[in-house]
């Protein structure tokens, strides 16, 4: 079943359907462009809108309710849109859309279709070429100011709390969800799930002291872990930023 993408920082705390996942935030041309809405598909991959794309085949005229509904699917939604370029990460394409084609609106807009080394499948939609530039990149430890560790006395080998700092000028919102790296021959390697990484989309913000703890058990979703040296990601962005930061904290199992 498709779900709608909490996007994020509309509320402080937000919860997938509280009725804040569909707003858009208006900004002018000369700003950078918010993604404020999307939805993950049944494979895993988010589609992420910057404005509401018109779709005249849709029953409630909206693209995102054609993709909701199954009225159209990504790949024929991009089918018909025109190739621009394709990335030197793994092989990311552009598509833009010519609005005299006038199957999805009035006003030209791109696609960016990600398709990159680290596995990043998702899709972006905005009326800006350039504010997809970014998009499909994922940015480990590039945050100023921002920072996880394991709380002292937590750590065990099905789970741990950790504890995120961020003094940062950013208005960084944390989720549930997490993944975790083990280190091999000095290379760190994703660990494959047990069970779908599938989490409650709700958002954290640090506190008055700029630290927010968050407990984690992961033995639902890997099990117990063996000896070696691991690391936690979590994600963070600002409100319909788009781009995914992580944030990693090293620790060993004895």
């Amino acid at each position: 079943m498709k779900k709608i993408v909490a996007y994020l920082m509309i509320c402080s705390i937000l919860v997938s359907g509280s009725g804040c996942s569909k707003k858009i935030e208006k900004v002018s041309d000369s700003q950078q462009e918010l993604f404020m809405f999307g939805l993950t598909l049944d494979d895993g991959r988010h589609v992420s809108f910057s404005f509401e794309v018109p779709y005249l085949h849709s029953s409630n005229s909206s693209l995102f309710d054609a993709f909701m509904n199954g009225e159209i699917t990504v790949e024929d939604f991009l089918k018909q849109l025109n190739y621009v370029e394709t990335r030197k990460d793994g092989g990311s394409i552009i598509y833009h859309y010519d609005k005299n084609q006038q199957e999805f609106g009035n006003e030209d807009f791109y696609a960016i279709s990600c398709n990159t080394i680290d596995y990043n499948q998702d899709i972006y939609i905005a009326k800006k070429k350039e504010n997809l530039m970014n998009k499909c990149s994922i940015k480990i430890d590039d945050l100023e100011n921002v920072s996880m560790t394991i709380k002292d006395g937590t750590l065990t080998k099905t789970g741990a709390t950790v504890i995120i700092t961020d003094t940062s000028d950013r208005n960084n919102i944390y989720g549930e969800g997490y993944q975790l790296e083990k280190e091999e021959n000095g290379v760190w390697v994703e660990m494959k799930p047990k069970h779908d990484m599938t989490f409650i989309m709700i958002g954290y913000s640090v506190n008055e002291n700029h630290t927010l703890e968050l407990k984690v058990n992961w033995e639902y979703h890997y099990g117990a872990l063996e000896s070696g040296k691991y690391r936690i990601l979590k994600d963070t962005s600002y409100a319909g930023e788009g781009t995914k930061h992580y944030i990693t904290a090293e620790f060993t199992i004895a």
